[in-house]
Parts: C-alpha cells; structure tokens; sequence
C-alpha cells in the first residue's frame, strides 16, 4: 500500500466511485484498466489521467480539484511468448517522470510507489489490484485493477474496425489484417508509413483534420495528396451509416512493446487498435 495523506479542500465536490480506461488490439487482447476510489465522503474529488511513458509502459496520474498532482506511477505491460496471459508491473514514478512533468505538485515530489509490484501472468477473463494511496477523512482509498481478455468479441465502440482492407493509390497492402477493434478513436499503423489515428469528430488536440468520410464498410480519406480507401467487414460506425472523418497521422509512430504484436513474432506489421482515450498512443 502506498503513503497516507492528511490535505483538506474547500472545494466541495464528489469523485465517482470508478473510472476506466479500455484498449482492445487486433492481436486479441483487451486490457481495461479501472480506478477505485473506495466511499468518498463529497469532499474531495480526484481525476485520473494517462500518458505514455515507453513502448511498453504508460504513467497513471491522479489530480485534485486543484488541478495538482497527489500520485502517480508507472505500469508497464508484456504479453505472454504464447500469447494466451498478460504480465503487468507497477514501478515508482522517477526522473524521468518528474522532468516531464515539472511542477505537477507546485514543486514538490509527486509522491508514488515505494517499489515495484507485479501482477500476473493474467489469463482472459482474470484480474489483478494494486493498492495506491488513501486521503483519511475523505472515504478516499484508492486502488486500480488491471483486467485482461483475449482474443475477445469486439466491443462496443465509435469505431469498429473488423478485417480492415486498406488500399493506398488504388494499391491493397498485404496481406490483410486479421482481428477486430472498436472504441471511441481507432488506429492503424502501416510500416514505413507510420501511424493513422482516427476520430468521428474533432477531438479538439492539434494534428488531426478533417480529411474524409465512412459509409457503411468503407472509409475514404486524402492526406498528402494520397488516397486512402479502408473496406471493412462489418460497419464500420456503430450507430449511423455514413459520417465525417478525422485523421492525424504520425509518420515516425511505430507500435513498441511486445503487447501489441501478434503472438510469436517479433515482425514488423499492420496493427490496428482501438481505445476510449487517445493517450494510450499520442503523447
């Protein structure tokens, strides 16, 4: 369990109870991550952010109304050589951490964990908590659990991408995808052309345009004088036929971590995957 801490706010306001994150990538897996606040008593909320850290790896951050930063961690993921469990490792956040976030806690240190802790190998279906820290007097205990799937059913989502066939210039890449994902943004990488990332409205952070369109299946879309065409094999859009499409594209991106490829290869491929957050790819 991590460090206690004694603060009070004037501010009144309620921090829900559970907050989560969900990816599902198109080798199988899902990994949902949820914060648990334990009874907050109303007089303190905290928010819960997330940013990349390494190819592997991501920092979870937690602030108040204050918009100050009370903890953090980092929690790197691997997937099995199998492909059939996950492993996960919560670590201190450190230097690397604290010189990308200068000030987050108006100069302090943020505090996080005192070691490492490990969690799993995790099957599908299975999970794992991590106690973090408590705020005595505000019913704030909180903890997150890390929950995987495999080779799930295609979630909900915005955006469903299922066997995605892509064709540059009237040219297909091969050979086609397999799996499928579906979340509020949705993304695909293309080796030596980087990283596509995909919105049904303006998701309001710079580089994305509005650059084409769904119907039905098929997604169409211009950049660089190039165009795209992705035919799916589902609807694409989970609750209308047709829609406008916003697009960043990231030539340098590059998948990292073991997690996002497909079992037992280590080769350089298309990768497609979905999320609730933009952050589990863009900085």
């Amino acid at each position: 369990m991590g460090r206690a801490f004694a603060w009070t706010f004037a501010t009144v306001v309620l921090a829900r109870a559970q907050v989560s994150s969900t990816i599902s990538l198109n080798n199988g897996v899902q990994l949902e991550i949820a914060a648990h606040f334990g009874q907050p008593t109303g007089e303190e909320t905290l928010k819960v952010e997330m940013a990349r850290a390494s190819g592997n790896s991501f920092y979870r951050m937690f602030r108040d109304q204050n918009n100050l930063m009370v903890f953090a961690y980092e929690l790197a993921v691997n997937l099995s050589p199998g492909g059939d469990s996950l492993s996960a490792t919560a670590r201190p956040a450190e230097n690397e951490f604290a010189a990308r976030f200068p000030n987050a806690d108006a100069g302090k240190p943020v505090p996080s964990l005192s070691s490492d802790q490990e969690m799993g190998p995790l099957g599908s279906g299975q999970s794992a908590e991590i106690g973090l820290f408590e705020i005595p007097g505000m019913g704030l205990k909180v903890s997150e659990s890390i929950r995987v799937r495999m080779r799930q059913d295609v979630a909900s989502g915005a955006l469903n991408f299922t066997g995605l066939r892509v064709s540059i210039g009237g040219g297909p890449l091969s050979p086609a995808p397999a799996g499928s994902v579906a979340g509020r943004y949705a993304m695909f990488y293309i080796p030596g052309r980087g990283g596509f990332f995909f919105a049904t409205e303006d998701p309001g952070r710079g580089g994305f345009v509005k650059a084409g369109n769904i119907d039905r299946s098929e997604m169409r879309f211009t950049l660089d004088n190039e165009n795209y065409v992705c035919s799916a094999g589902a609807p694409i859009l989970a609750s209308d036929a047709s829609g406008d499409l916003w697009v960043y594209h990231d030539p340098n991106y590059k998948p990292e971590g073991n997690w996002t490829h497909m079992p037992d290869t280590t080769q350089d491929q298309f990768f497609m995957a979905a999320a609730d957050s933009l952050n589990w790819w863009l900085p």
